[in-house]
């Protein structure tokens, strides 16, 4: 067997080592030398390996291990791929309208767009995706999945989920599917003005910019809060933009600082203000990554709003896409960005890892300060830290521990399944001991059994170091057991039933009706209301 290195391989390197010049020069004999010595193994394992390796096989798992080596951002795409990413960012496909998580082994469907596909076949939230057509899907990755929900619209396929114990055959037809990343807009009472948004796609500042005017025009607007929470990002420029919406023109917003950096250093907003002067609060928890992290900390470093939340989840890092041979593609991590005051947030080091070649992360004591515009000091390296922060799940460890093991996303799905044709906003209210006392029976159904699984968990998400832990709070196979969590869940009532009122509302409302009711129940959104009235708290300079 005879084996030669493509050449498209070969015009790659030589591309890479000709546009970087004098720089690496110096580098010119390792570079060689390991091309080298790399062209000499992909040989030899082509012609006399034991068995038949496919050479593409061998090319992609060498371009994987390289770019495993790097960070988790910067990434090859196939030529499928590729495609797929290009419709992602357009923001506009035909598809199904859902998401899928891997959960042990299994694909779950954890959010699903109403009005689309999925939601007019029958899926519901918690199915466990088995067969496409006749092709089982059980193995594949998440993401080779879109290859069977994207098409033409109109197009149909069959799917085959399981649905607790039943197995179901539903028939789902693909329609186009545009991004709505401004899901919400309106008022929370009759001056304070709220915005949801979702995603930094294409055009959403426009979609701000509009809603603001339009809450501007009604004559009452006295403040606004921007909802950037579980924003994951999105565009920078949009970003940029929606900066510019609140402190003008010719305002730096972020700078990109990289060796491999081809685009503007500085990135400046380009308008005049159009709400120079509202009093504005950014709202932010721990998956605001990116682009939300660039509104964020701009506007904080500017002194111009008051983040409210918990530390964000720290991305600092900019990726931009290049153009590979054969439709190929790569995304590339090619700078780290900064805020006006000079600070990274990027949390994660992936240039110095630990002995287990994990990512490293910035002790407090290794963060730098940087100050604010009227002189506030901010730290670098760990996420943009809110000026008011609010414990997650109302400071309960044990809820975010229910929600990371999915418990209550469970709950949610079999109670909905089972009384979805008598749910409604009001009833919900109604039912509040119903549903408590119904969340109490599903965590408990199974005796010692299931408490030796909660127990399991418990040891290995909290730590045997943890409150819950060191207190027996949770023990396997006690006839105490059940006795102390029926205490803990009783303690905590109010907090739990806020958790499954907002599963069950997320599953029978739309998203606009969905966000109106949260306006009312949500302890976060009710704290950016106390903050608003206390002028202590909305006046920065009184945070130096």
């Amino acid at each position: 067997m005879t084996l030669k290195i493509p050449k498209w391989l070969l015009l790659c390197f030589a591309a890479f080592f000709l546009s970087t010049g004098a720089k690496l020069s110096q580098d010119l004999f390792e570079f060689s030398k390991n091309l080298e010595i790399f062209s000499a193994v992909y040989k030899e394992v082509g012609e006399k390996y034991v068995d038949d390796v496919p050479p593409g096989q061998l090319i992609n798992t060498a371009i994987k291990s390289m770019l495993n080596s790097l960070d988790p951002y910067t990434v090859f795409f196939s030529e499928y791929q590729a495609e797929e990413s290009l419709i992602e960012r357009q923001g506009e496909y035909g598809g199904v309208g859902c998401r899928v998580t891997s959960r042990n082994g299994k694909h779950i469907v954890t959010d699903i767009i109403k009005g689309y596909g999925f939601d007019k076949g029958g899926i519901a939230l918690g199915d466990v995706l088995l067969k496409i057509d006749e092709t089982n899907i059980e193995n594949l990755q998440s993401d080779e999945l879109m290859q069977f929900f994207r098409g033409a619209p109109n197009s149909t396929f069959q799917i085959t989920v399981k649905r607790n114990s039943e197995t179901l055959v539903k028939t789902i037809t693909r329609a186009s599917i545009k991004s709505n990343d401004v899901p919400f807009a309106g008022f929370v009472n009759s001056e304070i003005g709220y915005i949801k948004l979702d995603e930094f796609g294409r055009n959403c500042s426009k979609a701000i910019e509009s809603e603001l005017k339009k809450m501007e025009n009604s004559g009452n607007l006295k403040g606004l809060i921007l909802d950037l929470r579980d924003n994951g990002g999105g565009l920078l420029n949009e970003a940029v933009d929606i900066v510019g919406l609140f402190v003008g023109e010719n305002k730096l917003v972020v700078s990109l600082k990289g060796d491999g950096n081809q685009g503007p250093k500085n990135w400046k907003t380009t308008a005049p203000a159009i709400a120079p002067n509202l009093p504005l609060i950014v709202l932010i928890n721990d998956k605001s990554a990116s682009a939300s992290e660039v509104v964020s900390g701009s506007l904080q470093d500017l002194d111009r709003a008051v983040i409210i939340g918990q530390n964000s989840f720290g991305k600092g890092l900019v990726q931009n896409y290049s153009n590979l041979p054969y439709r190929t593609q790569m995304k590339i991590t090619t700078a780290r960005y900064y805020t006006p005051s000079g600070r990274c947030i990027q949390r994660l080091n992936y240039d110095k890892k630990d002995l287990n070649g994990k990512a490293t992360i910035k002790t407090n004591d290794q963060k730098r300060s940087f100050k604010t515009l009227i002189g506030r000091t901010v730290f670098d390296g760990g996420g943009i830290d809110p000026d008011i922060k609010i414990n997650k799940f109302q400071g309960l460890q044990f809820i975010e521990w229910m929600d990371k093991e999915f418990l209550l996303f469970d709950w949610a799905n079999l109670y909905f399944n089972d009384n979805q044709s008598q749910l409604s906003p009001v009833g919900i209210e109604t039912k509040s001991n119903e549903l408590f006392e119904n969340y109490k029976v599903f965590l408990l159904k199974k005796g010692p059994e299931n408490l030796q699984i909660i127990w399991q968990r418990a040891m290995k998400n909290l730590g045997a170091d943890s409150f819950w832990i060191k207190k027996q709070l949770i023990i396997p196979n006690n006839d105490k057991t059940q006795q102390e969590f029926n205490a803990l869940l009783t303690k905590h009532k109010n907090e739990i039933l806020y958790e499954l009122k907002k599963a069950i509302l997320y599953r029978i409302l739309i998203p606009k009706e969905y966000h109106n009711v949260m306006l009312t129940i949500d302890p976060e959104i009710k704290r950016c209301l106390m903050a608003f009235k206390n002028p202590q708290e909305m006046n920065l300079s009184n945070s130096k």
